[in-house]
């Protein structure tokens, strides 16, 4: 019999991490878009691309989902980017559990941020879009919460903080910080995907993925300058917002070290990697 479990977001960062990984343990892996559309991966097959159909749902049952599709914006500028927050947070997933629910569908492996971790005073739309979907699920399904923090891994295309930062070193181009501090953990997309598979053997509950790369963003681009020693200057020049600092409890850290390299190692991992890429 088939090990099939259903997904969300594997077109993104970490998702295209997760479905590399995830085939260890299941023999096809069903992925929703919010665009009305479905993906099957199997074990050397090309993927099929069909539009979202409840007969395709009967042939491919699950009762696990692995959610990690989301839509960030922490500064919506006009109505239509509200919209888009809410629509693309809550109303998607909802309306696809509420489907899938009649396929057999009773657990939700869900990714959440930490800024999600916060009180409700310091909560943007964007994470009450994300809490909003959770409060609901818990009602309904056995539910895995799974906090992330700072990701960064070969074939980032977001222009995270890291990866600015080193872009920045190799043209020898000022790096700017807060005037403030500002906490940040960063952890590799490796990982979070071990830690996530590792996930789908827990109970129902709160965890988060925290690796030990927890520094201050001066810090971090202290290190990522003195790989290379470049002319770049750092300069406090931006507004500061340090979010850590202002959660009060933590979950339970699921964090597996599995690369089992050293986090100067691994900036400089993704320093060469950036490099190449750019031909510099």
């Amino acid at each position: 019999m088939l090990k099939i479990i259903y997904t969300t977001g594997l077109t993104g960062f970490i998702g295209q991490y997760f479905l590399k990984k995830i085939f260890n343990d299941y023999d096809v892996i069903v992925n929703f878009g919010r665009e009305k559309n479905i993906t099957i991966h199997q074990h050397s097959v090309e993927p099929i691309f069909k539009d979202f159909s409840l007969l395709e749902l009967q042939e491919y049952p699950a009762d696990t989902l692995v959610h990690l599709a989301t839509y960030y914006n922490s500064n919506p500028i006009n109505i239509a980017e509200e919209v888009q927050l809410e629509e693309s947070n809550f109303n998607f997933p909802y309306s696809l559990c509420n489907i899938l629910k009649n396929y057999g569908l009773t657990r939700i492996i869900s990714a959440s941020s930490y800024l999600q971790l916060s009180d409700i005073k310091h909560k943007s739309l964007y994470s009450k879009t994300k809490c909003k979907f959770i409060n609901w699920a818990k009602s309904e399904f056995e539910l895995t919460e799974i906090f992330l923090f700072d990701t960064f891994g070969k074939n980032d295309q977001r222009s995270k903080v890291l990866d600015t930062f080193i872009k920045n070193s190799i043209s020898n181009h000022d790096i700017q910080i807060p005037l403030t501090r500002v906490d940040i953990n960063l952890t590799h997309v490796e990982e979070v995907v071990d830690s996530l598979i590792n996930a789908l053997g827990l109970k129902a509950g709160q965890y988060m993925i925290m690796s030990n790369n927890h520094l201050t963003i001066k810090e971090l681009a202290e290190r990522v300058v003195s790989i290379e020693k470049t002319s770049t200057k750092i300069k406090a020049t931006l507004d500061g917002n340090n979010l850590i600092r202002k959660i009060n409890s933590f979950p339970e850290n699921i964090y597996l070290n599995s690369l089992k390299q050293d986090f100067t190692e691994q900036i400089k991992t993704r320093y060469d990697e950036i490099k190449q890429a750019n031909s510099i």
